[in-house]
């Protein structure tokens, strides 16, 4: 992994606030709030996502707007409202997917929808094996199972359905071949990965265990792969077993060890860029596909690579991820993020990116958090890049000293930052008309350098490590405690409308909350 190959203006100390599900949409409104795009984020009950297809958005993070004044456009995650609603619910649904494919002529995979487990000797007798089964709606490799036997189909078919009870199950061809994650942005192909599935290569000292926390010490580095790490679990020692290993095996020196089948990032796959090394005709297939969806000008699609058929559609997701090409564990990091604000606001191409500025996630989120707005506006980017001080101070901070630090700057109207650097040493930075008067009110601050920084709208006063996490676990309960409150009240008030203040029921609703 060479972080020297991702996006400059997009640095893991910045980005690594917005890990899992909020990253894709935090880099996307980054890149439009520095071309000076205003940037809102709204709670999941905003009227503005009321026809908006999304799920999981009680934490906020997910909702935002981008407007230039004229024109406003929705984002849930990586997904802009130019996506259709049935191009959502047709990637959502595999079924649905291949039979939009097939209509268009795009390659997929043969298979059709089981009602039940008498139809798999039916359905498998129409295809040669070996045989995949999935789960109709599945993601992120739950539910699937790749590569088996006719023999085996009865007894995988009941796990899937006891594991995922009620849901359809899919039957289809198992195609061999490298597995690749394309994303498309209207006629072009903006970054390509090959997803590896997940697996550790020997030194003839380390044990298969260690190797995996050795490499998990990587992934964690990784703004993308800090949330999927490889886990130990009965699937990878099943693996293991399969090969005569286990977890305290020594392999030797360039042996390469399988973990996992499936290739998903999050089940601790490695995204590999292949951009420049795709052929022609798999990145037509990859746009082709969209087209086949009634509007669907941006998402990913998977595809597998055949040897005897070539390039085989096997999704589409018109929310993927696009992390893992900004990200790559190999390879150079693609700029994903621009190619969406370049097709939803054109005009801005030729725009200044404001890249030496960033908000914080956090901040910009709270007043969602706690309930008290459902709307939150980010202050505008910073358009030029400011020319400030730096100073040191080689000496013990209190919270109490920290917090008047940053009172003064905010009444000078400064921006910049108080950060700790090392054992009672902190670095300040300001910029601003007053910044001169701010560094000679610091207490014994020797001045460090004039020049310009990466900086946020406002001046932020950075913790310590241990401080920040006890910090975040303090505000995350409160959180808790509040959106707790919050729901308990919501259903109080729905007791009443339904029915009519039965003061039973109520009293038995207040006695759970308590």
């Amino acid at each position: 992994m060479n972080p020297a190959q991702w996006p400059p203006h997009l640095p893991a100390a910045v980005v690594h606030q917005a890990q899992g599900p909020l990253l894709c949409g935090y880099l996307i409104a980054l890149e439009g709030w520095r071309r000076g795009l205003t940037l809102q984020f709204h709670a999941h009950k905003s009227q503005a996502f009321a026809y908006i297809p999304f799920w999981y958005s009680h934490r906020p993070g997910r909702l935002f707007t981008l407007s230039d004044g004229k024109r406003t456009v929705r984002f849930f995650r990586s997904r802009g409202d130019g996506v259709s609603r049935e191009a959502v619910e047709a990637g959502a649904d595999k079924t649905r997917t291949k039979q939009y494919l097939h209509q268009a002529d795009v390659p997929a995979p043969r298979g059709s929808l089981l009602e039940s487990e008498a139809d798999l000797a039916v359905e498998a007798a129409k295809l040669a094996g070996p045989f995949v089964l999935k789960v109709n709606d599945g993601s992120f490799g739950r539910g699937v199972r790749t590569n088996l036997s006719a023999d085996e189909l009865a007894g995988v078919y009941r796990e899937l359905q006891q594991e995922h009870p009620g849901e359809p199950v899919l039957l289809e061809e198992h195609i061999e071949g490298p597995e690749y994650r394309l994303y498309v942005v209207g006629e072009h192909v903006a970054g390509a990965v090959r997803r590896d599935p997940a697996s550790v290569t020997g030194d003839g000292n380390a044990t298969i265990e260690e190797l995996i926390a050795r490499k998990n010490g990587e992934r964690r580095s990784n703004p993308r792969l800090a949330t999927a790490l490889i886990k130990l679990d009965a699937a990878v020692e099943a693996m293991l077993q399969g090969q005569g290993l286990k977890l305290d095996s020594r392999p030797p020196a360039g042996q390469v060890v399988a973990l996992r089948t499936q290739s998903n990032v999050s089940l601790g796959g490695d995204p590999v860029d292949v951009l420049n090394q795709l052929p022609d005709d798999m990145k037509q297939t990859a746009v082709r596909a969209l087209q086949a969806f009634p509007e669907f000008p941006h998402g990913g699609v998977d595809i597998i690579h055949s040897n005897e058929r070539g390039p085989v559609v096997l999704e589409v997701n018109p929310t993927a991820q696009i992390a893992l090409m900004v990200f790559p564990m190999h390879g150079k990091g693609r700029d994903i993020p621009k190619a969406i604000v370049d097709y939803y606001f054109p005009e801005t191409k030729q725009h200044t990116r404001a890249s030496h500025a960033y908000f914080h996630l956090q901040d910009s989120l709270m007043a969602l958090e706690t309930g008290a707005a459902s709307v939150s506006e980010v202050p505008d980017c910073p358009s030029e890049e400011p020319q400030g001080i730096h100073w040191v101070i080689e000496k013990p901070l209190h919270a109490a000293e920290r917090h008047q630090i940053y009172v003064e700057a905010m009444e000078r109207r400064l921006t910049g930052w108080l950060k700790p650097k090392g054992v009672d040493r902190w670095h300040v930075f300001a910029a601003g008309d007053e910044a001169e008067a701010f560094g000679a009110s610091l207490p014994d601050a020797k001045e460090a350098g004039r020049g310009p920084a990466f900086i946020t709208p406002a001046f932020r006063v950075y913790e310590s490590r241990e401080e920040l996490l006890r910090d975040q676990a303090e505000v995350t309960t409160l959180i808790n405690r509040t959106a707790a409150a919050r729901r308990r009240t919501e259903q109080t008030l729905k007791l009443l409308r339904t029915t009519a203040g039965l003061p039973g029921k109520l009293k038995l609703l207040s006695k759970r909350g308590t």
